[in-house]
């Protein structure tokens, strides 16, 4: 089958879903973004933008190569998905954000607070009061072990532990 040139609307949904970087959440790569067929062209998969992922060169090469399976493309595929449909970009890049935090937790204003309302909201973050001085609060905001969970399974391309979160 004749590979067909995905066109810019499709790319722009691609890159929109996908928050203008790579799929992968281990990754995340803005550099350059390639476009990956899910089901193969050779395979009769098309341009359709159920079929296709963003993916950096490095993630592309290595799915090639074997390293990384189709479950986890479509697990990572589904996932970008449903956040997108939930979450602006940045409510995603906070939840990867405060994942990779050495003490898992963060020390933050009230308006720092609102940052994460959507994260707080389907039980994904949670916050505290840490210190109060006078008028000044600062609050701890982390990860609950639902969104803990949700990051690791998405991480490791698991949709099945995902879907039971």
């Amino acid at each position: 089958m004749a590979r067909k040139k995905i066109n810019l609307e499709t790319k722009i949904i691609l890159l929109t879903e996908s928050g203008y970087r790579c799929g992968v959440p281990t990754c995340r790569s803005i550099l350059a973004l390639d476009f990956h067929h899910i089901i193969e062209v050779s395979e009769k998969g098309g341009n359709e933008t159920s079929n296709l992922i963003a993916l950096c060169p490095t993630c592309h090469a290595l799915f090639h190569r074997g390293t990384i399976s189709k479950e986890s493309i479509y697990c990572w595929k589904q996932t970008l998905i449903s956040l997108t449909q939930a979450f602006d970009t940045s409510s995603i890049d906070d939840l990867l954000f405060l994942n990779k935090l050495p003490s898992s937790k963060l020390m933050i204003s009230g308006d720092g607070v609102l940052k994460f309302s959507r994260l707080i909201g389907i039980g994904f973050v949670e916050f505290d009061i840490f210190m109060q001085n006078g008028p000044i609060i600062l609050y701890e905001v982390k990860l609950t072990e639902k969104g803990s969970q949700f990051i690791e399974n998405w991480e490791k391309g698991n949709i099945n532990a995902l879907q039971n979160i």
